[in-house]
């Protein structure tokens, strides 16, 4: 059972520290550098805590990660547009004269009453990052499951919430290794074009999960892991063919004995879905004929 953990207390009495120092540092933007080091560093946080919890019943196999969201308060992301036109004051002196000493003043007032706000009201930046892995039981049982890893200014984990989750048997898995490692679909005696084939069917699968509801994800996976075994059959794609083959399971009559003898390769995944929904459309208004 996936257990939910909530740090709330702990991580009060753990990260108490922190906090003031977040304040005084509220308002400094990090560079892309120290966006990417936090993010290992949460990366490692998550990973750590994982293995410590599934050590023992199940073992924890991790794929991939998101990427790092920042949810600041209004009132941080305020601070830092007061810092950004302090440090952008001096150079305006040809445009403020003899005002500029007292602009200058006033922008310090302000960034010490809006320090002095987000103090009182304990404001401070949380950091998002999903996180995709599998827990794999002694009985060969394997639960694929996304995870929305929330975590404080010092990448303690501060709260976790599960996006979504499914069951994997032996051959789901054996497809979902080779699409999260991204091995050929398809192979041809044109390495280039075989490469180009595969990088963009992959860019389209994934940007469909990244864009697909929490809801939907499980089904669009198990949807994905039967095109990758169609690739892996066929060395290539037809949709007509795939639907048919969709369209036999869910009618829960797979009696259609289909012979590929021609394969068109064709990787275009929304078309794939329209099509899929006018044949099942026109498959439900059959079988409502007959009835």
């Amino acid at each position: 059972m996936i257990r939910f953990i909530f740090f709330a207390s702990l991580a009060f009495v753990c990260t108490g520290c922190f906090i003031l120092e977040e304040y005084e540092n509220a308002a400094i933007v990090e560079s892309v550098e120290e966006e990417k080091e936090r993010q290992e560093l949460i990366q490692d946080s998550i990973v750590a805590y994982l293995t410590r919890q599934y050590k023992e019943e199940q073992s924890y196999v991790p794929y991939t990660f998101g990427s790092l969201f920042a949810t600041k308060p209004k009132e941080i992301i305020e601070l830092e547009q007061l810092y950004e036109v302090k440090s952008k004051l001096p150079s305006l002196q040809e445009h403020y004269g003899d005002k500029l000493d007292s602009i200058i003043q006033k922008n310090s007032d302000e960034i010490k009453n809006k320090n002095e706000e987000i103090r009182e009201k304990h404001l401070y930046t949380t950091y998002d990052l999903t996180h995709l892995y599998c827990l794999k039981s002694n009985n060969e049982k394997v639960r694929l499951i996304e995870t929305n890893f929330r975590t404080y200014p010092n990448n303690v984990i501060k709260d976790m919430e599960v996006v979504f989750s499914t069951s994997l048997d032996k051959a789901e898995y054996e497809l979902f290794e080779h699409y999260i490692h991204q091995d050929p679909l398809v192979f041809d005696d044109d390495y280039s074009y075989q490469k180009q084939l595969n990088a963009n069917t992959y860019t389209k699968l994934n940007q469909s999960m990244i864009e697909s509801t929490a809801e939907m994800k499980e089904e669009l996976l198990k949807t994905i892991l039967k095109k990758v075994a169609f690739y892996q059959k066929n060395n290539a794609f037809d949709p007509e063919v795939f639907t048919t083959l969709l369209l036999s399971e869910w009618s829960n009559k797979p009696t259609l004995d289909i012979q590929i003898n021609k394969v068109i390769i064709l990787s275009q995944f929304n078309l794939f879905y329209m099509k899929l929904r006018k044949k099942l459309i026109s498959f439900l208004k059959e079988v409502s004929g007959k009835s």
